[in-house]
């Protein structure tokens, strides 16, 4: 599992909450349709990295906002 840290602690994360379908010029931009309301997913562990590899010239990376919630 990754961790992260946070305030001089290390946090191991279980699953990132996703909202997509956000972002209205990426929707046209895919040719995709507006949904008529959000779309919530969400990713593993594994998803959460400091570090991107290059993969092909025509790959897209997205960056996204995170926010850490503790009990």
């Amino acid at each position: 599992m990754n961790t992260l840290l946070f305030k001089d602690t290390l946090i191991t994360p279980s699953k990132v909450i996703c909202i997509g379908r956000n972002y209205v010029e990426h929707i046209h931009e895919l040719n995709n349709e507006i949904p008529s309301s959000m779309v919530v997913f969400n990713k593993p562990n594994s998803a959460i990295t400091d570090t991107l590899h290059f993969i092909t010239p025509d790959t897209r990376f997205e960056g996204e906002i995170c926010f850490l919630m503790m009990r």
